[in-house]
């Protein structure tokens, strides 16, 4: 008897383990067509559906209404929102055109959550596709001509006001619990940046153009390892060129800065912002541009002039 039991206590092959989850997945659809066909009302499952969504939101402080839901099983199991808006902690409103929702059957299959959102805003479009088990991650995005206003970005990067159109791609993988752990890339290209004219922490800014910019970013080991940032020609109003690295932590506010930034300003800036050179004159290079140490943590960044530094080492790959 004690050997049957050690027989049936060994753990499961392979084999059988992606039938089992086969077998789930094909139990999950067939549930889910036969609650649909037997008429359970469609807007109490979108009811249901946009309970758990918002709950997902509410830790963040953010608010999602919409102006129509609806679930389609023959799109391949799709959660449509018609012009939903989104109401950040900030006030800031984000409305976009059309999202929708989707699980990935693949990751269900391996065992893990997953799905693809994709949101689309006038011409602009982000695809979001991830997956996880419990706080392992492995997320992608594409986005294609993101105004950088709409989408509440500036607003997020310090409370700036503007529009500006975004590009690009990115991937992360890892445990958030252990941001040794991530890894991934973010490549982003801007155009057309516009800063309004506003006041910001107790300074009246004037508006600024920036034609284009490169965001070129490794995540290696928990590391942010800034490859190209730049944004701005010797024709834009601004200029910034920034290298280093910020050590990630489970509190993003505590991560540890270890940059070097160095910005430029238009004649036209300077005369309209007389006091920049005051402010920032134990900065000042010999080609009159400003450059700075950026230490400390996100939360709380201790600039220091860096006149006649160099840019921080960039810690060696070992990718090829």
């Amino acid at each position: 008897m004690s050997e049957t039991i050690l027989e049936q206590a060994e753990p499961m092959s392979p084999t059988k383990r992606t039938v089992k989850m086969v077998g789930l997945g094909a139990l999950f659809l067939f549930l889910l067509v036969f609650f649909t066909f037997i008429k359970l009302p469609q807007t109490k499952i979108t009811s249901l559906i946009a309970g758990y969504v918002q709950a997902g939101l509410d830790p963040y402080g953010i608010y999602l209404s919409d102006h129509g839901r609806e679930l389609s099983i023959f799109r391949g199991l799709q959660y449509h929102l018609t012009q939903p808006t989104l109401e950040l902690s900030d006030q800031t409103r984000i409305e976009l055109d059309d999202l929708r929702a989707g699980p990935s059957f693949l990751s269900l299959l391996k065992g893990q959550v997953g799905g693809v959102i994709e949101i689309k805003q006038g011409a602009a479009m982000v695809n979001l596709k991830g997956s996880g088990r419990g706080d392992k991650i492995d997320t992608s995005f594409d986005l294609d001509q993101v105004d950088i206003g709409k989408f509440g970005l500036l607003s997020f990067a310090g409370g700036l006001k503007g529009t500006g159109l975004v590009s690009g791609s990115g991937h992360v993988d890892g445990a958030l619990s252990d941001p040794k752990s991530l890894n991934g890339n973010i490549s982003l290209n801007l155009k057309k940046v516009h800063l309004d004219e506003q006041n910001l922490m107790g300074f009246q800014l004037p508006a600024m153009n920036i034609s284009e910019g490169n965001i070129e970013i490794s995540i290696e080991g928990g590391k942010l390892l800034m490859k190209n940032i730049k944004l701005g020609k010797s024709t834009d109003d601004i200029q910034i060129n920034m290298t280093g690295d910020i050590t990630l932590n489970r509190n993003l506010n505590s991560s540890a800065l270890n940059l070097r930034a160095v910005l430029g300003f238009s004649d036209k800036v300077k005369q309209s912002f007389t006091i920049i050179d005051s402010l920032m004159s134990s900065a000042r290079t010999a080609d009159g541009k400003y450059a700075y140490k950026l230490t400390g943590q996100i939360g709380a960044p201790f600039p220091t002039p860096d006149v006649n530094g160099s840019a921080p080492a960039i810690p060696a790959t070992n990718k090829k």
